[in-house]
């Protein structure tokens, strides 16, 4: 099996680059990765096929892509024709922000669609501030500090919540309320899911009733608890089959299964094939 990148993090609080041909991404192909940082992407020209959290996607020209930390990617095709541009904050700069609860208002809608079309004048403004940031991150007389990267992380998860507010149809008289105990459960679903699979550990751990707590979690992303409880253990397994050399039998107990059969038949009724066939699946680039 070929070696995979199961991690991607920045070295450094903020890292910007930029790709202009399909040979530069070419080893990302067929790999699976978990996202610890937060990234800002820009496609100005090309398609990617990929899967953005377990769920299938085409990148396209003029498409903002947001992922949040903990996101899950994986990439099958890449056009020749592509130009991208990234900005990434580490996992540690993460830290600081407080990325979920305050800054990204809009969690709820970018978790449900992390690809935005924009129109071309806006793409190109956005090309040039990627440029201007570039520009400041690479210049060696430049010390780039922690409050800085914090003001350039605000205009970015700023500007892609304009675009959400922008764009999608938000009744935030309705979905408060559910969008708030969709955040905190996410949260705490990405800490405990290891070892918590049962939805009434986070109705409780909210102090909800199972009914309401089921209720507006469907009503703020269209999704019941269970199927994103699902969705975050299949698409780390994914991660773990495709990225490591682990035994599948360590992966399922790292994922809280006490035994393997119980995790081959859980993997299998959520993707259609077992771990192990699931292992030797490749994309061709």
């Amino acid at each position: 099996m070929d070696k995979h990148i199961t991690w991607l993090d920045s070295p450094t609080d903020i890292m910007v680059s930029k790709y202009t041909s399909a040979s530069e991404l070419k080893p990302y192909i067929g790999s699976f990765f978990k996202i610890r940082s937060a990234v800002f992407i820009l496609c100005m020209e090309g398609t990617i096929e990929c899967s953005l959290n377990s769920s299938e996607c085409i990148i396209k020209q003029h498409n903002v892509i947001t992922l949040v930390p903990n996101s899950f990617v994986e990439v099958h095709t890449i056009s020749p024709d592509i130009e991208l541009y990234l900005v990434a904050f580490s996992s540690d700069f993460m830290g600081c922000v407080n990325y979920i609860r305050s800054t990204m208002n809009c969690i709820t809608y970018i978790y449900r669609k992390p690809i935005m079309p924009v129109p071309a004048s806006t793409a190109c403004l956005f090309k040039d501030f990627y440029g201007v940031l570039s520009g400041y991150t690479t210049r060696l007389h430049t010390v780039v500090n922690k409050e800085m990267t914090k003001a350039i992380f605000m205009i970015c998860s700023q500007g892609i919540v304009g675009l959400y507010k922008k764009n999608e149809r938000l009744d935030e008289h309705e979905l408060d309320r559910y969008t708030e105990i969709f955040q905190n459960f996410l949260d705490l679903a990405l800490k405990f899911y290891t070892t918590q699979h049962n939805v009434s550990f986070y109705a409780e751990k909210l102090g909800l009733t199972l009914p309401y707590f089921c209720t507006s979690v469907k009503k703020a992303v269209g999704r019941t608890p269970l199927e994103i409880i699902v969705q975050i253990i299949i698409t780390d397994a994914k991660a773990e089959l495709k990225g490591t050399n682990l035994e599948i039998k360590k992966i399922a107990i790292g994922l809280g299964f006490s035994n393997l059969s119980f995790f081959n038949k859980f993997f299998r009724q959520h993707v259609g094939m077992t771990p192990q066939e699931y292992r030797g699946k490749s994309y061709t680039f």
